[in-house]
């Protein structure tokens, strides 16, 4: 399977899986140039904080099944209000690889909003998936205590592969 592969495996496996069922530090990822409006943890975009976050009440992105668009590799979730959301794509190893080799070759961006994400700040988390294992996600959790939309939009390569995915959350009053 080819690498790209592994990364949009996860998003659609996701997908699959809501039809039938009804802390490491990173090292990649382009750096954003100076003068850019650039995110970083503790910035506030409209009513939504950008952050990081550790704990177990953390919902990751790539562990639910949201509606997913393979034509324009767009999910989109619902949460409620106050849900501290991973926006960041999973990668994994597969084919002899190692997941500090995969992640290591990758190169990712992020952009929030259209605003660039400075993702060697927010740095990366592991967490286990139970088809694939541990995976790898920049650590970029977006909360708010308002009902809101916001779009993340991550692009780059694994294994000289592209990637293009975008997550829509939409917060919701419980």
């Amino acid at each position: 399977m080819k690498k790209t592969a592994r990364v949009m495996l996860i998003v659609m496996w996701a997908g699959v899986l809501g039809a039938c069922a009804g802390a490491t530090q990173g090292s990649t990822g382009a750096a954003p140039q100076a003068g850019d409006d650039v995110i970083n943890p503790g910035d506030r975009i409209g009513d939504f904080l950008i952050t990081t976050g550790y704990s177990e009440d953390v919902v990751y992105a790539t562990k639910l099944h949201c509606p997913f668009e393979s034509y324009t590799n767009t999910e989109s979730c619902e949460q409620p209000v106050g849900t501290k959301f991973n926006v960041g794509i999973g990668i994994y190893a597969d084919n002899g690889t190692t997941l500090d080799e995969t992640w290591s070759e990758q190169t990712h961006q992020m952009l929030i909003e259209g605003r660039p994400v400075n993702l060697q700040a927010f740095g990366s988390v592991d967490f286990t998936h139970p088809a694939v294992g541990t995976v790898r996600v920049w650590n970029v959790v977006v909360v708010t205590d308002k009902p809101g939309k916001i779009t993340a939009h991550s692009s780059g390569t694994v294994g000289g592969d592209p990637f293009d995915y975008t997550v829509i959350v939409t917060f919701t009053t419980p």
